[in-house]
């Protein structure tokens, strides 16, 4: 008999809601008892063609990239030919003309933010070097312009300087290549800070350099083929991928996004009373992607199953993608600098930004994170409570803005990937979702 799950019947309630239009979900764990797929309501609402959600449904990541693209960097560093070349790893520095094989000039001449009671988007120069490890941590000082009013503000006031104005929110607008789209001064030194950015984005452009592969092609052939996924499985251009008539039914796995309306009397009834409706959004510029570069930070697309093949490998450690010394580098904090440490800490007192669940770190609790080359690492897990509490050391975890989620613990020895894609970022109302899902899979299935 099948087994059956609660958080199945909640997050359909949702769906019928109002609240998501389609969520799609993976999970397995490591002595195989457990290989999970589901997938709920819609694809696309869209009037002229809806089309439900299915388990082979290819969404666009956001932020979950960053978890392939930590990979590939990895990948690289395991690379004896670039070894044999010249020195690569974590610590090697990417603003330092004297290493020219990763130098990233555009990078290298960013300033840092330092504004002062006359002159609020005043900058000075960077005394110290940004590090691979830097950037794959979120300690390079590189930050998101919507996630940092400081850098929203200096970017609005500089396009204004230049006369500009850009075709999208200031916040979210893509250009051709990272430098273009990535060129806002530091929030601080290198290893001075923890701020969530666009530091993979950098590091996929650096990856581009050395290799010289294109980043999409780097998954293709180091991620897609070793684990035995068809082509476009995991991809940063769906267009490209399947460019010819008669490839249309392909192009229609790819998902489009909802945005949910509330209003009294509109759309599909919601609790007390109030109504909610989430709606087809037309968003040409994410996914039609082909003419620009690709953003390891959040310009990915994957079949979720074949997400779930990345996690599973890690969490089964089978060395089909990463060396095991070298994997480890994901399930270990990579934080150097005390003052990244508390950073990150802090941060997590107050998650709202994050998409999925976050127990908040308590000194009380003993509850303590940091950064691994890959995901948000708990390093202590702390004091159980009357909340319960399921993660265990050394889990791993992140997610996308559209309202995806992944974990990998291998100690619990499960994993899991929750996608939905709805333009309501960092959602309150599906956060329950995510958190449900992934708890009933670590009850279940966990190890005790």
């Amino acid at each position: 008999m099948a087994r059956t799950y609660n958080f199945e019947t909640t997050i359909q309630k949702a769906i019928d809601d109002g609240i998501v239009p389609g969520v799609v979900l993976y999970a397995r764990n490591k002595d195989g008892t457990l290989d999970y797929s589901h997938a709920a309501g819609y694809a696309s609402l869209c009037s002229s063609n809806p089309r439900p959600m299915t388990t082979d449904t290819i969404l666009a990541l956001a932020s979950m990239t960053k978890l392939l693209t930590s990979i590939s960097i990895l990948q690289l560093l395991d690379s004896p030919s670039y070894h044999d070349s010249f020195p690569l790893g974590l610590d090697t520095p990417v603003t330092d003309p004297s290493y020219p094989q990763t130098y990233l000039p555009d990078l290298a001449s960013l300033p840092v933010l330092s504004p002062t009671t006359t002159d609020p988007f005043a900058t000075r120069s960077r005394t110290k070097h940004i590090t691979v490890r830097h950037l794959l941590t979120h300690s390079s000082g590189c930050g998101y312009t919507f996630l940092h009013p400081p850098l929203l503000a200096w970017n609005e006031w500089k396009l204004k300087q230049q006369g500009k104005t850009p075709h999208l929110p200031v916040g979210t607008a893509f250009a051709q290549t990272v430098p273009q789209q990535f060129s806002c001064p530091l929030l601080f030194e290198p290893g001075e800070g923890w701020a969530y950015g666009c530091g993979t984005d950098w590091v996929g452009w650096m990856l581009e350099k050395v290799s010289g592969m294109s980043l999409d092609d780097w998954l293709q052939e180091n991620l897609a083929k070793k684990l035995g996924l068809e082509r476009g499985s995991v991809m940063f251009y769906p267009e490209r991928v399947w460019p010819s008539e008669g490839e249309e039914g392909k192009r229609e796995r790819v998902a489009e996004m909802g945005k949910r309306e509330e209003a009294n009397g509109v759309g599909t009834a919601g609790g007390g009373g109030y109504a909610r409706k989430t709606r087809h959004v037309d968003t040409p510029q994410l996914m039609k992607p082909a003419d620009r570069g690709a953003f390891g930070g959040q310009g990915g697309f994957a079949d979720l199953g074949a997400f779930c093949e990345v996690v599973y490998s890690l969490l089964v450690d089978d060395e089909r993608l990463l060396k095991k010394e070298t994997a480890r580098l994901l399930f270990e904090g990579q934080l150097k600098e005390e003052k990244a440490k508390q950073a990150i800490n802090e941060s997590m007192k107050t998650p709202e930004w994050v998409v999925g669940y976050v127990e908040v770190p308590a000194e009380a609790k003993g509850l303590v994170y940091d950064w691994s080359a890959g995901g948000l690492h708990v390093v202590e897990p702390g004091k159980e409570d009357e909340s319960g509490r399921w993660r265990r050391k050394g889990y791993l975890g992140w997610g996308g803005v559209f309202n995806l989620n992944w974990f990998v613990d291998r100690e619990a020895g499960v994993c899991g990937v929750f996608g939905a894609q709805t333009l309501d970022p960092c959602d309150p109302l599906i956060e329950p979702l995510i958190k449900d899902f992934e708890k009933e899979i670590y009850e279940k299935h966990g190890a005790k």
